[in-house]
């Protein structure tokens, strides 16, 4: 599970809590569209429930909802980079 994750609230794209079957602290570069950082891997408490916590301010977001979300954050930043450096013809 390496998903890149955004919050629809506040727009924090660096750092989450993920809690699935386990728990788990991560930071990501939103530059290079992928986790730098995690923290190791605890027994989530809560067996059942799989969301993220945004750090920032706290959304509680379903795990697949942020995670498309993320897809597609990393994928418009990508076209937007390439149409950066494409030279104008």
């Amino acid at each position: 599970m390496n998903a890149f994750f955004v919050c629809p609230k506040c727009g924090n794209d660096r750092e989450f809590n993920i809690f699935t079957s386990s728990f788990q602290a991560i930071k990501q570069s939103p530059e290079l569209g992928k986790r730098v950082d995690e923290s190791d891997v605890l027994p989530s408490l809560r067996q059942n429930d799989t969301h993220i916590e945004c750090k920032c301010c706290f959304q509680r977001i379903e795990y697949d909802s942020a995670a498309t979300i993320g897809k597609r954050y990393i994928q418009m930043t990508q076209k937007l980079l390439k149409a950066k450096h494409i030279p104008a013809r």
